[in-house]
């Protein structure tokens, strides 16, 4: 086992220690790296990986070489660190080629390891994400990249990438999630994830909801930031009206997270006052919505799809992908294979699933975060009248597909746990 390999499975127990002490105490120690390129920190309940995703596509356009730093994984660690040139069209046979690779992910980390333990005595041990931001900051600097995109973990007032100097921030929405860490209102919430902004830049969002939109309002007029929201329609006056048209009617949601995508490269252009590139890059015909693990269709006759949808936000966005699917043929049928970790409100996401249904078989992926199989069977026999129950994710996409009619549609979601044990060959 890799040093790198060895040292994330050491930190994983110590989990989530909010305080930005020992990032800042890391990024000091090389000269603040985080500071030495155009930066766009996105946050938000939902949509902020897709929305990283299609924003460093579009920066990508314009011959940069792009950082893209995001979590969760979905297979490998060396996902979460990415370099993107400008070629973004089809995909090659991996799923991740830009990703770091394992001997690069190696010396990075033979690099850093130094700094973790100097660090420690002080402000104690870094924990896995700390670890990992640290990395991607580094790595995006010493390989001299023309802009980076960063993904909030978690919240935002105390996350680790908030330490970063961001000329562009992003909140793509606010729904209730994490309520024991960031609050159990829409508006603490909101609280915590507007604290990305930062004074005389931009402020990126897709959210409408009015209370959501007045923490927003009410913060970034304190700080002095210019707030760019859909419903206000203030952001860009000379935008065009593909961009200012109402976002209501959007049934898919990566049509949503690139809209917010497009509005944030404008607000990146105008920040680095780069006149040339002064405009709404609209989707070339080659750029694909397709973002790993987020509504992906694997294979066809019958469909297998994977979603990491893991909140009930999440699972209602799921939820309108699946009826426009279904709706699409009338006699197609919907099988869900579902699996949960234990601290997310998966009632709320199987009630939601229920009424488009029409097979559900519970599983139990191998994360220690998991919910039990016989909790998970117990729960769901409250909103299915059939529920079945296999051990592994692997054999319940299997039975499932064994179950399903060529014109069928069989949906994998949960947790990005779940959908990463789900074979990609099937």
């Amino acid at each position: 086992m890799s040093l790198f390999f060895q040292y994330i499975s050491s930190v994983q127990r110590f989990g989530i220690h909010p305080g930005l002490e020992r990032i800042h105490a890391l990024l000091e120690r090389v000269g603040n790296p985080q500071n030495q390129h155009p930066l766009v920190l996105v946050g938000g309940t939902n949509g902020k990986g897709s929305t990283c995703e299609f924003l460093a596509r579009l920066l990508a356009t314009e011959n940069r070489r792009v950082g893209l730093y995001t979590s969760p994984h979905l297979y490998k660690w060396n996902e979460r660190i990415q370099i993107r040139g400008s070629e973004f069209g089809v995909r090659g046979s991996e799923v991740f080629p830009d990703a770091i690779s394992d001997d690069e992910l190696e010396a990075l980390f033979q690099d850093v390891q130094p700094h973790l333990e100097a660090v420690t005595p002080e402000h104690g041990t870094p924990t896995e994400f700390e670890t990992l931001t640290f990395m991607g900051l580094w790595h995006f600097a010493r390989q001299r990249v023309d802009a980076a995109i960063i993904e909030v973990g978690l919240g935002g007032r105390w996350d680790a990438t908030n330490v970063t100097n961001p000329l562009v921030s992003v909140v793509t929405h606010v729904a209730l999630d994490h309520c024991d860490r960031l609050g159990n209102t829409l508006e603490a919430i909101a609280r915590d994830k507007i604290e990305i902004a930062r004074p005389n830049c931009i402020l990126v969002t897709a959210e409408t909801k009015p209370e959501v939109l007045e923490v927003f309002r009410e913060h970034c007029d304190r700080i002095g930031a210019k707030l760019w929201s859909f419903q206000a329609l203030d952001f860009a006056d000379d935008a065009p009206p593909e961009v200012l048209s109402s976002t209501s009617d959007i049934a898919d949601f990566q049509q949503l997270n690139l809209r917010t995508a497009q509005i944030a490269h404008r607000a990146f252009q105008r920040a680095t006052s780069d006149e040339a590139q002064s405009k709404v890059l609209l989707p070339h015909a080659e750029f694909a919505l397709d973002v790993p693990g987020r509504a992906e269709i694997l294979r066809h006759n019958p469909t297998l799809m994977i979603d990491g949808a893991n909140n009930p936000d999440g699972a209602e966005r799921l939820a309108k992908v699946l009826w426009k699917a279904k709706s699409a043929q009338p006699n197609r049928r919907l099988t869900m294979v579902v699996s949960f970790s234990s601290d997310k409100d998966y009632e709320a996401m199987l009630k939601t699933w229920a009424p488009l249904c029409d097979r559900l078989i519970v599983t139990q992926n191998t994360s220690p975060r998991a919910l039990s199989l016989n909790q998970l069977a117990q729960s769901a026999s409250k909103y299915f009248d059939a529920v079945q129950a296999v051990p592994s994710v692997a054999a319940a996409v299997r039975r499932a597909l064994e179950q399903a009619a060529p014109q069928d549609l069989v949906c994998v979601s949960g947790s990005f746990f779940t959908i990463s044990e789900v074979p990609r060959e099937v």
